[in-house]
């Protein structure tokens, strides 16, 4: 299925804040004084789309940036947290603009327990073609490259929660039939990033702000590499991205029962 193109107006604002708490900073203040006690909530989890519209991230085989990729599934990952009993927390919404330092204040300011950014992949220039969609610049892998990767900090305070939390996920992503993808590691410009789980393609990248900047158990999930042909196949069906949010859920329902309060 065709990823979802729609308008960030006030329709698209209500169905979101029906799914998920919508950050707000003018509610920080608020939030820091007096927040309930944590046996009396559920489970807050920042769900972080990547990217913004002026910085799309990656562009894909069919010409369509990475931020299109991730507004749509973060709307899905909402929906099904709530319905799990959880209370999903969300960076931004589509059309809104967000600076990184701004999503990885969120979790503190929200008293939240778990954060999830969630991407879609590329590869080095080296790896891809510059092809032309409707008119449109995309670019194309030049050999198959798969797969899902995840990413900690150890600068992130929360560390050894955090790489339980990518465990947790790995083996859920692992369950549904997707495959860590490794490029990430190559001993190249760019990549060279040190494996942790080499099984679970769990990576250890200090330097990303949304990780090393945030006092909560964060993670950096990406789902799959929209510059391939076939792994976009992939992530644009709407039965895999239902498999791939049931997989998110299970993970924080585990990461929940382990880490539950007294």
């Amino acid at each position: 299925m065709e990823v979802i193109r729609r308008s960030a107006g006030v329709g698209r604002r209500a169905v979101l804040k029906a799914l998920c708490v919508i950050w707000l900073p003018a509610a920080r203040a608020n939030n820091r004084q007096g927040s309930e006690p944590a046996v009396s909530r559920p489970l807050r989890i920042v769900i972080d789309p990547g990217h913004t519209p002026s910085r799309g991230g990656a562009l894909g085989v069919r010409g369509i940036y990475e931020v299109q990729y991730n507004d749509a599934l973060a709307e899905k990952v909402c929906e099904a947290l709530r319905s799990a009993g959880f209370t999903p927390i969300l960076t931004r919404a589509p059309g809104k603009e967000m600076t990184l330092e701004e999503r990885a204040r969120l979790a503190a300011d929200q008293h939240a327990d778990l954060f999830l950014s969630l991407h879609h992949d590329s590869a080095q220039l080296r790896y891809l073609e510059k092809i032309s969609v409707n008119g449109h610049d995309a670019y194309r892998t030049i050999k198959p490259l798969q797969g899902y990767s995840l990413f900690v900090s150890q600068v992130n305070p929360q560390f050894s929660k955090s790489f339980r939390f990518a465990t947790l996920l790995g083996n859920e992503m692992r369950q549904i039939g997707r495959t860590p993808s490794l490029h990430h590691a190559e001993p190249i410009a760019g990549e060279n990033r040190e494996l942790l789980d080499e099984t679970l393609g769990i990576y250890r990248f200090d330097d990303l702000v949304v990780l090393k900047k945030n006092d909560v158990p964060a993670v950096l999930l990406e789902v799959g590499v929209i510059t391939d042909p076939a792994d976009e196949a992939y992530v644009s069906q709407e039965a895999n991205q239902t498999r791939i949010v049931a997989g998110i859920v299970s993970a924080v329902r585990r990461y929940a029962d382990e880490y539950s309060r007294p």
